[in-house]
């Protein structure tokens, strides 16, 4: 059965309302006065109402703005009306003019001859603006004439113009198929002007004719004027412009065939068109009609440009008018809104004096025209104000108390934290100071038991510390980047020797898929881990202790990771679950409770979860053991190199022999004489041939030269770094083809360390010093496994502690190295340190004195690669600080810290020598 961890929420108290005051009887308010009424207050539905008439402005705006829409549409309806209309109308008096001219021509010929002396003839041809009239004989020869205007001669007509005339009169009309005189269509007379001809076929061949100008349309058409542009066009039969605003066209008898409407008037339409004009530029409306007698168009056009200005003039009308209506409705509404907001900012004007600690402070009475309902806010307002000063000063006085309660334990705090950690640091000063003198490994084991429960008494009250930051709110999450996998095994590891002393298997889980780059407080996971861990371990007595990372949800930029922690122990019982994670809370509190512990470390890791944006939990039963898991929510870093293709996938932190294959070239690139004995020893446990290079320069040469699995390189080195040799590889390998991995080795383990390795071209970064394990994994996924030839499980073994002068689980994981088959490894690795380790020490103090913070740099990080391989970790700590100190050119720091490099050297020295039963080089 799992019992998993629950989280109750306290319910609030259900806020408490209040009741409206009772009606009274009813018909009390009809039977009231309206100046009784009045002095309640007006009712706010009655506001409402104003509000709501002047509203009513904006229907009036609507309908402005359908007006201004529909203006346009209008005036184009109202003129097609109209100028089909006129259309009409012209072409009914054309039609008249067509049969007056027709009948008075008959007249003048009716005997069949001319009569000159008929009276008034020749007065009403030249109304009618007849030219002439005469009579042609057979021959050509003019019979008879009678002159209006002017005597035609046939020289002037001309014999081809005769016969066109004698040819026109020959044929036959529409108009009722009877035999009057024919007209012709627009034609030039003998001076070049527009004219029109009546013919009529008389017997024995003769022909009268009667010549017409076109002055009378000419003037009904001039009288037709709409707006700024509108106007009359008269076209004859075959589109010729008889009548135009154009004089010119008029004398040259334009020809409007082409536009659609004189095409539909040439084909006898009537109706409305519109098209656009060349002449005027513009699109144009027309009517138009035709006069059935003699084909003639008449069409009467107008721009539309002149419909949209009226349009545009209409619609600005109709916006002035909505303007002034939004003008008094804006001025109604200001009106109203003044009138009901300021009882309400009254009210408003107390609530931020109470807020700024007024509590004298309630909303004045109201007086006067001042809404029924606002003058009850007003009261229930006060009301609740009086019940809230009663509960804040109930509140005030619990905070007072809490905060003096609070107040003593942070002074009890502060004051055992000193009170603790003075004594304690002057014990771990005097065991320090007596570590340096001569004692026997019994008294040295002594005095290394007293270090490690004096630096466990340190952490506890570290504990403590944190739990009150946490409390205070005061601690914070750094957000730096880091590698999940280096975080997960550097926990891993911690308890390797703690759970084999114990005879627990201590497996990790960690998919390939979430080796990644993350963007966190790793010390802060780290904690939680380490915790988890040790507890695990801490409570079972057999079996075995398991971490497995998931992904729980993938958010693109950002990851959702779930850590589990399983144990084969005791368990916890589901009452204990519920409060597992408090503070000071404990799985068995009894005075004869096996384990120790404070409880602190299972609420501190609940607060870190939660600051991570995770949840913690456990699924325990009693005697089984017990899941302990929380998530964290972490944003993705700059993504890990993908090994080359072929290369086989890390299936768990231990790695499985493979015998039988070809052994692992390797070619190991170490300027650092310790180093490189080291190295070489850890890859030859492997089984691994290794081909050493001492600088860039000789790794590059050789590479050319020969045939390699994996590189191992080193960053920093004389003549050619890291880098640069690198790059050179990286050239060599494009020209040929060539696909071999190149790892770095650097005592570098800062954040973006790894991130510089990998944009350099390295395929990944490993941290020195690197142990047996470390070189086993990277081997494995990074060369094919056809080639790979692990020798035997390489788990480090490395145990926890302290920082000591020698670690002895370095020196057992050299000797571990000697036993695979390098006789001697120790000793020369031990003699080669004590060769080399005076010289870089007095050339950093050189380098010091000169003032070389390069040099400095470079000597120091020497040195504290090879105290790192070899365990003395006081030494290389020092380094570490002499390296960041030289790299901010800080020589002060570096200057403080030599006397200190000094002396961990001649203890680091003098460990090695009584190792190597020798004297101590000083």
């Amino acid at each position: 059965m799992e019992d998993r961890v629950t989280e109750t929420t306290v319910p609030q108290d259900a806020a408490k309302g209040m009741s409206p005051p009772k009606a009274g009887p009813a018909g009390t308010m009809a039977r009231r006065s309206i100046w009784q009424r009045l002095s309640d207050g007006i009712r706010l539905q009655y506001l409402l109402f104003v509000a709501l008439t002047a509203v009513a402005a904006i229907p009036v705006l609507t309908l402005d703005i359908w007006e201004a829409q529909a203006s346009f549409e209008r005036e184009v309806d109202s003129v097609r009306e109209r100028h089909l209309l006129v259309a009409r109308n012209l072409t009914s008096t054309m039609s008249r003019y067509v049969v007056d001219i027709k009948a008075v021509f008959m007249v003048a010929i009716a005997p069949g001859t001319l009569n000159p002396d008929t009276p008034g003839l020749t007065q009403l041809l030249d109304l009618l603006d007849f030219v002439h009239v005469c009579v042609f004989a057979a021959d050509g020869t003019i019979e008879a004439f009678l002159p209006v205007k002017k005597l035609p001669t046939p020289q002037e007509i001309g014999a081809r113009g005769i016969a066109d005339l004698r040819a026109l009169a020959a044929t036959r009309t529409s108009d009722g198929g009877n035999d009057g005189p024919i007209l012709s269509n627009l034609r030039r007379d003998p001076n070049g002007r527009p004219a029109f001809y009546l013919v009529k076929a008389l017997p024995n061949g003769r022909l009268a004719v009667g010549e017409v100008t076109t002055e009378y349309l000419v003037r009904l058409q001039s009288v037709i004027a709409f707006g700024e542009r509108g106007h009359a066009v008269i076209t004859d039969a075959n589109g010729l412009a008889i009548a135009h605003p154009f004089k010119e066209w008029v004398a040259r008898m334009q020809d409007l065939s082409a536009v659609p409407t004189v095409k539909k008037m040439m084909a006898r339409q009537t109706g409305v068109d519109q098209f656009y004009s060349p002449a005027f530029k513009d699109d144009m409306i027309a009517g138009f009609s035709f006069v059935p007698e003699s084909g003639w168009g008449v069409m009467v056009p107008q721009p539309l440009s002149e419909l949209k200005r009226r349009a545009r003039e209409i619609d600005l009308v109709a916006w002035v008018v909505g303007g002034v209506a939004l003008a008094v409705a804006s001025v109604l509404s200001l009106i109203i809104a003044s009138f009901l907001a300021s009882p309400v900012r009254r009210v408003a004007a107390t609530a931020d004096a109470i807020l700024a600690g007024d509590t004298t402070a309630k909303v004045p009475e109201f007086v006067g025209l001042v809404p029924r309902e606002i003058r009850r806010l007003g009261r229930a307002f006060n009301t609740m104000v009086e019940s809230l000063q009663r509960r804040n000063a109930q509140t005030r006085e619990a905070l007072k108390q809490a905060e003096l309660s609070n107040n003593a334990k942070s002074q009890f705090l502060a004051n055992i934290s000193h009170e603790i950690r003075t004594p304690l640091n002057g014990m771990l000063g005097m065991v320090e100071l007596l570590r340096q003198t001569a004692l026997d490994d019994r008294q040295q084991r002594f005095a290394e038991t007293v270090t490690r429960s004096g630096t466990a008494l340190l952490g506890l009250i570290n504990d403590i510390l944190d739990l009150s930051k946490i409390e205070a709110g005061k601690l914070e999450l750094e957000h730096g980047a880091f590698n999940l996998a280096t975080v997960v095994a550097e926990a891993h590891e911690l308890f390797i020797e703690p759970a084999r002393a114990k005879g627990l298997g201590l497996d990790m889980v960690l998919p390939d898929a979430l080796r990644l780059n993350l963007i966190g407080d790793q010390y802060r996971l780290r904690q939680v881990l380490t915790n988890l861990l040790g507890n695990a371990v801490k409570f079972t007595s057999h079996g075995q202790v398991k971490l497995v990372v998931s992904l729980a949800e993938d958010r693109g930029a950002v990851v959702v990771l779930k850590f589990e922690v399983s144990d084969t122990g005791i368990g916890v019982s589901a009452a204990k679950q519920a409060i597992i994670f408090d503070a000071f809370a404990q799985v068995d509190g009894s005075s004869t409770r096996e384990f120790g512990g404070t409880g602190l470390g299972l609420s501190i890791v609940k607060q870190i979860c939660a600051m991570m944006g995770g949840e913690v939990g456990v699924r325990s039963e009693v005697g089984v053991g017990s899941t302990f898991w929380f998530t964290a929510t972490l944003r993705k870093g700059a993504p890990l190199s993908v090994p080359m293709a072929g290369v086989e996938p890390r299936r768990s932190a231990q790695i499985a022999a493979a015998s039988g294959r070809k052994a692992v070239r390797v070619l190991l690139v170490e300027d650092n004489a310790v180093n490189m004995e080291v190295g070489r020893g850890l890859l030859q446990s492997l089984g691994c041939i290794v081909t050493s290079a001492v600088d860039g320069q000789d790794a590059v040469d050789l590479y050319r030269s020969g045939l390699f699995d994996l590189v191992l390189m080193d960053l920093q080195m004389p003549r050619m770094d890291g880098f640069a040799a690198t790059t050179a590889i990286r050239a060599a390998q494009q020209r040929i083809g060539d696909k071999t991995p190149v790892l770095a080795l650097s005592a570098h383990a800062l954040p973006g360390d790894r991130a510089k390795s990998l944009s350099a071209g390295f395929d990944e970064h490993l941290t020195k010093p690197v142990t047996r394990a470390v070189l086993a994994e990277a081997i494995a996924a990074w060369v094919p496994s056809d080639s790979a030839n692990l020798a035997a499980d390489a788990q480090d073994q490395a145990g926890v502690g302290e920082l000591a002068v020698i670690d002895p689980g370095a020196i057992g994981r050299l000797r571990e190295i000697e036993t695979a088959g390098n006789e001697g490894l120790v000793h020369r690795v031990l003699q080669q340190f004590l060769a080399d380790g005076e010289a870089l020490v007095n050339e950093i103090a050189r380098a010091m004195t000169a003032g070389d913070h390069v040099a400095v740099r470079q000597a120091a990080h020497t040195l504290k690669s090879s105290s790192a391989y070899l365990g003395a970790d006081r030494l290389r700590t020092c380094c570490v600080r002499i390296e960041e100190a030289a790299a901010n050119a800080d020589g002060e720091t570096e200057n403080g810290l030599l006397i200190s490099l000094r002396i961990e050297y001649v203890r680091a020295s003098t460990k090695l020598t009584s190792l190597l039963g020798g004297s101590t080089p000083l």
